[in-house]
């Protein structure tokens, strides 16, 4: 690619990283979740590359900038973003079965009823609950509800699929990147 990058402009390039690049990132990456740290920085070796090959700068300086100024999220954001786009998915558009079957929402308890009881955030399965044998803490159904109920109750009460993309982006976004 570094051998076309004189030929192409910023558009082009972005474009190219984002068909090329993100696509492969983000093809399966909610399999992804809870990923050793070792490995999510070899991903984020490529996507800082790749940012770097749209700036055109080859040395090693911080990338970080130059990926908020293209409104990339980090790796560790990009699977949570996919993850809770399965489940809002799940939740209010027609998703496969499959998925939908392993998501419930959290019933509340009538011995500790509070008043600020979110009936919004989903049942999760406890470490002592799992059957490890078929069950680990990477599977949908229990990654899943875990980072769905720490989004921001706003995020998850969104009544569209386009407001909730973008203030999901936005709230990871702003972890990502410590934006106030």
């Amino acid at each position: 690619m570094w051998r076309i990058a004189s030929k192409l402009n910023k558009k082009q390039k972005t474009k190219l990283v984002t068909t090329l690049i993100h696509s492969r990132i983000d093809f399966c990456n909610a399999l992804l979740v809870y990923l050793k740290d070792c490995d999510v920085k070899r991903l984020q070796k490529v996507q800082n590359a790749a940012t770097r090959f749209i700036y055109g700068q080859r040395e090693r300086r911080g990338v970080t900038q130059l990926r908020k100024k293209c409104h990339f999220l980090p790796i560790r954001e990009r699977i949570d973003y996919k993850i809770c786009l399965l489940v809002y998915k799940s939740l209010h558009i027609a998703a496969p079965g499959y998925l939908s079957d392993m998501i419930q929402y959290r019933t509340p308890n009538s011995h500790y009823m509070r008043i600020d009881d979110d009936t919004t955030q989903l049942k999760v399965i406890r470490d002592n609950e799992l059957n490890y044998k078929t069950l680990t803490r990477k599977a949908f159904s229990v990654a899943a509800p875990r980072i769905w109920n720490r989004l921001p109750r706003e995020i998850r009460t969104a009544t569209s699929l386009g407001s909730f993309k973008t203030s999901l982006k936005s709230h990871l976004f702003s972890i990502a990147y410590e934006c106030p």
